[in-house]
């Protein structure tokens, strides 16, 4: 009987988080931006056909280097000012800025609580740091916390869709006349 034989080397540690990196220094604008046009190339490739999306997945260092940087620099914001201006002065509908809202704004929301002031400072002075938060998603006890203007950039879904309709109603919607207050059994509903 063959025994099953890992190709995973003993002697390599797994990497945890308690191996995290050690902040980075922040980039000048002019790094900020090559990397910003390396991860929009990414982006691209990875929208696109199956031959791009493997273009892509051999690229993924693009995409990674962002990430790490936005998590682990001391300063990731001349990162974030270079990957939204990409994405407002992209002409491909918003679909660049919305990636951007998605990913780099919405991990910095959510893993970097240090910079939330400078982030809401930014969307005072310019319109475009506003309109790229206003596409991350984020919880709301989250957006709760957050400075001002940020948490008036999150829409606060309307009780219906959270399914807390008015007396008589379960789930949002009214019981059918022909299933009466009581549901379909003729028994109390919970």
């Amino acid at each position: 009987m063959k025994h099953y034989q890992s190709s995973v080397p003993d002697d390599d540690p797994a990497v945890g988080p308690d191996e995290a990196d050690p902040p980075r220094a922040p980039l000048d604008a002019r790094s900020a931006h090559r990397i910003a046009l390396r991860y929009r190339e990414w982006s691209l490739l990875d929208r696109g056909g199956r031959a791009g999306r493997l273009e892509a997945d051999r690229r993924l260092d693009d995409y990674e280097e962002v990430a790490q940087r936005l998590l682990h620099d001391l300063d990731p914001l001349p990162l974030l000012d270079a990957l939204i201006s990409l994405g407002v002065e992209s002409d491909d509908e918003g679909a660049f800025l919305d990636r951007v809202s998605t990913g780099a704004v919405e991990d910095v929301l959510n893993h970097r609580a240090d910079l939330h002031q400078q982030i809401a400072d930014r969307c005072r002075a310019e319109p475009s740091w506003s309109e790229a938060v206003r596409g991350a998603r984020i919880d709301d006890e989250l957006a709760s916390r957050l400075p001002s203007p940020l948490p008036d950039l999150f829409p606060v879904p309307p009780p219906e869709a959270a399914g807390t309709g008015g007396p008589g109603r379960r789930n949002g919607r009214r019981p059918s006349k022909r299933q009466d207050r009581t549901g379909r059994h003729r028994s109390p509903t919970v």
